[in-house]
């Protein structure tokens, strides 16, 4: 980790084309501006945690849904495959 001491109107530049400035300094705050490039993502650390922690919920809901749905449309089409054999003994 690289630790800097900046002051307002300062800033570093990350890999060529992202720069962050110190905007304002209060007693327990300092505001950041970031500059970067559409393609390069910026959020808050808080917000990229929860919304990787939402799709991993995301995706245990989804296979569990999936694994009821094919045990549910198992049972089904093994009914129809019984009525179907039913039928055609007839």
């Amino acid at each position: 980790m690289l630790v800097v001491r900046r002051r307002v109107g300062q800033g570093i530049v990350v890999a060529g084309d992202i720069e962050i400035e110190v905007v304002e300094i209060s007693r327990t705050r300092v505001k950041l501006g970031i500059s970067a490039p559409r393609e390069i993502g910026v959020v808050r650390k808080e917000a990229a945690t929860t919304a990787r922690e939402n799709r991993t919920a995301a995706a245990f809901v989804a296979n569990s849904v999936t694994s009821d749905l094919l045990r549910l449309l198992s049972g089904v089409c093994g009914e129809i495959s019984k009525t179907v054999d039913k039928t055609a003994d007839m």
